[in-house]
């Protein structure tokens, strides 16, 4: 069979070869232009998602602005750009001593959500690395002591002296401003208070705890919007071989102990006595009434809470071991103070990065990069005791990362914000 073409004969084999490749190339240019459509939808989409990534962060920045707009209730609805579909929801959530901010918006009927930690910007204004009353007493600084930053100090300042024959080796010990304090500690905020006492009303918390018993699940995860969901018991008990991620409590009336192999990230911890294994690594609220003791080589990430209060006369207890760093915040108070005042010993080689609100005093062999308030000092060595003296200390504000914040325990009024669920120190 032949086909004739201009005088010419094609096979038609040849023919079906033509028609096999024009269905080829028409199959190629299709799939080419579905991928290109594809592509466009998945760039349509992309675009769309990262839109309302940003509509999340818009409206904090907004929230942030015009407090007095946006902050009177826990929960506000926005619109921004005068778009419906671009709405955004924002709700406070008081969770132990913090107050998170999320803020959510609808993508593809999903929810995202962004949450953060409302807070106050060390850096703005005359922040203080250290607040000690005047009880006409002076400070003593001896061998390689540092106050870097803006200091309030006892009307007769910080004095040179020499203790187990080192005598201070910088011209001066502060490095900033000083200012003379007041005969008192500033109060804490009231709000900082009821926060502090709702933690540690033992009686409450375990009466909405579920018994440990039902705690059968070796992970827990939890959104930060939740409420805290409690775990409690009468008796001391530990916790060990647990992960957790989240509004996760935990209350005794007793002693609860933290074993290193447990994974906390989030967590409350109520109760009389809190005790830390060595090695133990994890984000944590910590609210003990009596005693608390963090063992040697711990690290708590930024923003963990340890706090100590209670209204009897005998006095509170808190260690950091050797080696250990708290990101955060560390808090001692007690109302009605016996003669043996409160007491905070950091072990040689501990850090505390943050905040340090003390109403008794520190034995300060380890080293504070932030702020710290205290009524004194306490130094114990092979040779004597000493009251108000300070050998080879550094209590540096401006050791403190760029992007950290405090909290505002004096005032109460939180205007800034950082993204707890991603910050790293």
């Amino acid at each position: 069979m032949f086909f004739r073409i201009r005088n010419r004969t094609l096979g038609g084999g040849a023919l079906y070869y033509v028609i096999f490749v024009a269905f080829v190339l028409s199959a190629i240019v299709s799939l080419f232009m579905m991928h290109r459509g594809m592509s466009y939808r998945q760039i349509r989409s992309e675009i769309r998602y990262f839109e309302r990534i940003d509509d999340l962060n818009s409206a904090l920045t907004l929230y942030l602005s015009e407090p007095e707009k946006y902050q009177q209730s826990n929960s506000v609805s926005m619109v921004l750009f005068e778009d419906s579909a671009r709405r955004v929801n924002i709700s406070r959530n008081h969770c132990g001593l913090l107050d998170l901010i999320t803020a959510k918006v609808i993508y593809k009927e999903k929810e995202l959500s962004k949450t953060m930690m409302a807070g106050m910007d060390p850096f703005s204004g005359d922040s203080v690395v250290l607040y000690v009353p005047d009880k006409r007493q002076a400070l003593f600084a001896s061998g390689n002591t540092i106050i870097n930053g803006n200091a309030v100090l006892p009307v007769k300042g910080v004095q040179r002296a020499s203790i187990e024959g080192k005598p201070l080796q910088r011209p001066e010990p502060v490095k900033g401003k000083i200012s003379v304090s007041k005969s008192t500690l500033p109060a804490l905020a009231p709000w900082i208070r009821v926060k502090i006492e709702r933690m540690l009303d033992l009686d409450s918390l375990l009466a909405i705890s579920g018994n440990l018993r039902n705690l059968r699940a070796s992970s827990i995860d939890r959104s930060s919007v939740e409420e805290v969901h409690w775990y409690g018991s009468e008796n001391d008990f530990q916790i060990s071989g647990l992960q957790t991620k989240g509004p996760v409590g935990f209350v005794s009336r007793g002693a609860i102990y933290i074993r290193k192999d447990a994974q906390l990230d989030g967590s409350i911890i109520s109760a009389s006595k809190i005790l830390v294994e060595e090695g133990f690594h994890g984000r944590v609220q910590l609210f003990a009434r009596d005693s608390l003791v963090i063992g040697a080589s711990c690290i708590l990430d930024f923003p963990s809470v340890l706090c100590i209060s209670n209204d009897n006369v005998n006095p509170v207890y808190m260690k950091l071991g050797g080696s250990s760093v708290v990101n955060g915040v560390v808090l001692v108070g007690q109302k009605n103070l016996s003669t043996s005042k409160p007491l905070i010993r950091l072990e040689r080689g501990s850090l505390i990065r943050g905040q340090v609100y003390h109403q008794g005093i520190i034995e300060l062999l380890g080293s504070i990069h932030g702020s710290l308030y205290c009524k004194g000092f306490y130094r114990k060595t092979k040779r004597a005791f000493y009251e108000n003296h300070l050998l080879d200390n550094e209590i540096d504000f401006h050791q403190l990362p760029p992007h950290f914040v405090f909290i505002d325990l004096l005032n109460g009024y939180n205007t800034q914000f950082i993204d707890v669920l991603n910050q790293s120190l």
